[in-house]
């Protein structure tokens, strides 16, 4: 009996089940931590991005999804690695596969790229009154997805945005830090107006706007003499950007009333023609029969 387990043991490699056995532990250990790691990055996207709408969690819900591919995908990998399949082909055809698809799918990944970094950063979020500084076109903020971004404009049309632009492009946001926003008024005025009273009238018109914020002082300064009038700029403070142009027409009416019934002459462009003397008569000589 004894020698026939002597037997058995020399056919047996022990150190070489040993030397699996290790293997195997440690690759079940890489698997485990992929697996921890990939909760741990799920719970870290969840709590950094999550809104009160339901489509940021749809949004959030791929995210999520596609972060655990990912790590358990390399986890994976990892731990046959580690159990002595050789995994050199798999990871080189695996890097030039994601070379082909990154040049390929260049525009997708950087818009998806673009809004992980707009989340993460907070610096566009669902809500926020923008303003293009190409077309100063305003717009609303409705939803932030994984490559897109949808804005609503003020003729209620609904306008996709590549991600990529909003974090590359000159984009204004007016409610990044509060909703504070200045709106201004030009006004001209005849060269034979009373300044001080035209000072006066337009600062009681401001004062009188029951919509200005509180949290800024009101400014009329005399900005510019122009060709034909003396110009101001009038500007108030309101709390919501998104009714600037509301606003600034209600400016634009109390002023033009106020000024009227103060007999101030809203002066506009006049071009002033004089002719000389020996002009007049060399004009009056053509035309005699």
């Amino acid at each position: 009996m004894k020698e026939l387990f002597e037997k058995f043991i020399e056919i047996i490699d022990v150190k070489s089940i040993e030397t699996t056995g290790i293997k195997a532990i440690i690759a079940i250990a890489v698997v485990l931590l992929a697996l921890w790691f990939s909760r741990k990055l799920q719970r870290s996207i969840e709590h950094h991005f999550t809104h009160d709408d339901f489509e940021d969690e749809q949004v959030i819900r791929k995210y999520k999804i596609t972060a655990k591919i990912v790590i358990m995908t390399l986890g994976i990998l990892l731990a046959l690695h580690v159990l002595g399949i050789d995994m050199s082909s798999v990871f080189t055809g695996g890097g030039m596969f994601a070379v082909a698809m990154a040049f390929v799918m260049k525009n997708v990944v950087e818009n998806y790229v673009s809004g992980i970094l707009m989340r993460l950063e907070g610096s566009i979020k669902p809500g926020d009154v923008l303003e293009s500084t190409d077309d100063h076109t305003i717009m609303r903020v409705e939803t932030i997805g994984m490559s897109s971004t949808i804005v609503r404009t003020k003729d209620e049309k609904d306008v996709v945005y590549p991600n990529s632009e909003l974090i590359q492009g000159k984009i204004a946001n007016y409610t990044y830090s509060n909703s504070l926003c200045r709106i201004e008024a030009l006004v001209g005025v005849a060269y034979s107006s009373d300044l001080d009273e035209v000072q006066r009238v337009l600062e009681s018109v401001c004062a009188h706007c029951d919509w200005k914020s509180p949290q800024h002082e009101i400014s009329v300064i005399l900005s510019s003499f122009g060709d034909s009038a003396i110009n101001y700029k009038v500007r108030v403070w309101i709390d919501d950007p998104w009714l600037s142009g509301q606003k600034r027409a209600l400016l634009h009416q109390a002023i033009w009333r106020e000024l009227k019934e103060a007999d101030i002459t809203m002066a506009f462009p006049q071009l002033d023609v004089h002719f000389d003397a020996p002009l007049k008569d060399h004009s009056a000589a053509r035309v005699t029969p």
